[in-house]
């Protein structure tokens, strides 16, 4: 198709013949959806049904890349975390039925990482919200398989193909 003479939805295409076609049709998707055709859309591998447990769980949940839900319950002080950072942290792991499979919620007994650490010492879908986070700060996730434990869920504790909730307390960064 030849839009180097004509225009497309909303105006939008005025002679684009030497963009690819991939390119051409990434525009007109964007178009149709409202995006603009300088957005590029978001990725979300939550499964539909998954999705509509947390969105009704978690309604005002900003949706991150990949499908991740990230609300901010109560707001920490001083920088935000980043890749190299020593953290101490509360959490309730929960599957969607409510059901808790891990929980770090005592002072005596917290849970310490590296971000960023090699060998990972977090989940993926960790890794892509501390950067997103304070000390002091209490934040609810919701993470698709792909970003938890995927395929293989874990032993005993989370199925495989899981989305899992979490509630997290950052309570120091070193």
């Amino acid at each position: 198709m030849n839009f180097a003479s004509g225009l497309g939805v909303n105006g939008t295409f005025r002679h684009l013949s030497f963009l690819s076609s991939f390119s051409v049709c990434l525009i007109l998707v964007n178009s149709l959806l409202g995006q603009g055709a300088g957005s590029i859309p978001t990725l979300d591998y939550m499964p539909p049904g998954h999705a509509a447990i947390v969105d009704e769980k978690l309604s005002d949940a900003r949706k991150l890349e990949g499908g991740i839900r990230f609300i901010e319950t109560l707001k920490g002080e001083g920088p935000l975390i980043k890749k190299g950072d020593k953290i101490t942290a509360l959490y309730i792991g929960r599957l969607l039925d409510g059901t808790i499979f891990n929980q770090k919620r005592s002072r005596l007994h917290m849970f310490e990482f590296e971000v960023g650490a090699t060998p990972p010492q977090i989940i993926q879908g960790w890794e892509r919200v501390m950067p997103l986070m304070r000390k002091g700060g209490k934040y609810t996730i919701a993470i698709p398989s792909q970003f938890a434990y995927r395929d293989k869920g874990r032993e005993n504790q989370v199925p495989p193909y899981a989305t899992v909730i979490f509630d997290i307390e950052i309570v120091d960064v070193e």
